[in-house]
């Protein structure tokens, strides 16, 4: 026949691969089980040629990639760097600085103050607990990390340690309805008890109604309640309200650390060279549990004796 004539050998390949095309179509639409497995294995044969195809671009992209994150970790790198030689050196001009404090009060016949140590510690968790604000770290007795130590993070304050294990601790936000701290109402040299909410907002309630306080300033530890060191940043003033009648206003206050996003934190644990007043009546008046911890974990057994919060947080009902 001249239809399958040898000077045409393409044509005719090209027509009996369509009658092959057209059978495999008519027996997978008719579904036996054969001619499924042999699309399954002609399947994984082509998807393994597709791979193999692609493997280059993929093999590229990937050394770009690893390019790109290798320059930018050396970037990063060279900014830490920079900025802990300008941290070093500004903390340089502060130990200055407070040796020179420290003398005047010498003179003054003052007590010096000691520069309180500083750990870092990485969250771990949230213990079990029907409020949200408290979370644990990695660090506990074993770190010299007790209750009642202040917790920070780059911007201010966190909390305190409420509970402590050999190897972790269980820190209470300040923004805890069961926290409450001394705070320094902006320059004004006024104090006043800023408590939680459980959420974002703080309270500072029964504040003079004369007090020179605007939106915006800032509240600081007022280190009366000695459970936080003064000056640390605590919170800013976001609103306040006014009554009248009773001759008080109402400070509502944010929070300056970035409670939501918290990776790392600092415990401000005692000085190295802090002199041991185990027995005095201020370490005494630091050891009288005023946290109370929430009602589904008061019953835990496993906390240690000792794992009593400092003055710096009470129950507030």
């Amino acid at each position: 026949m001249a239809l399958f004539d040898s000077h045409r050998p393409g044509f005719n390949l090209l027509l009996v691969l369509v009658v092959i095309s057209i059978a495999l179509m008519s027996l997978d639409r008719i579904g036996t089980r054969w001619v499924s497995q042999l699309d399954q294995g002609l399947g994984g044969a082509t998807d393994g040629i597709v791979k193999a195809i692609h493997q280059p671009v993929v093999v590229s992209r990937g050394i770009g990639q690893w390019f790109v994150e290798r320059r930018e970790l050396h970037a990063e790198v060279d900014r830490l760097r920079d900025e802990n030689t300008l941290l070093r050196g500004q903390m340089q001009q502060f130990v200055a600085l407070q040796r020179e404090v420290d003398e005047l009060r010498a003179m003054l016949n003052g007590e010096a103050s000691a520069i309180p140590g500083v750990l870092l510690a990485r969250r771990v968790g949230h213990p079990p607990s029907l409020q949200g604000n408290l979370f644990t770290i990695g660090r506990g007795h074993g770190d010299d990390v007790r209750p009642g130590d202040p917790v920070i993070d780059a911007h201010g304050v966190v909390g305190q340690i409420l509970r402590s294990t050999r190897s972790g601790a269980t820190v209470i936000q300040l923004n805890s309805r069961d926290h409450m701290l001394s705070v320094l109402l902006g320059d004004t040299g006024r104090t006043a008890l800023l408590r939680g909410t459980g959420n974002r907002q703080m309270i500072a309630e029964r504040v003079p109604e004369r007090t020179t306080i605007e939106p915006g300033d800032l509240l600081t530890t007022s280190g009366i309640d000695t459970a936080f060191p003064r000056g640390y940043p605590v919170a800013r003033v976001t609103s306040i309200e006014m009554d009248e009648a009773q001759g008080f206003i109402r400070l509502i206050a944010e929070p300056v650390a970035d409670l939501e996003r918290l990776d790392h934190v600092l415990v401000i644990t005692e000085a190295p060279d802090a002199p041991d007043d185990s027995g005095s009546e201020s370490h005494t008046a630091l050891e009288q549990p005023t946290i109370t911890p929430p009602a589904d974990s008061a019953a835990d057994e496993s906390t240690p004796p000792d794992a009593t919060p400092a003055t710096g947080a009470t129950d507030d009902d």
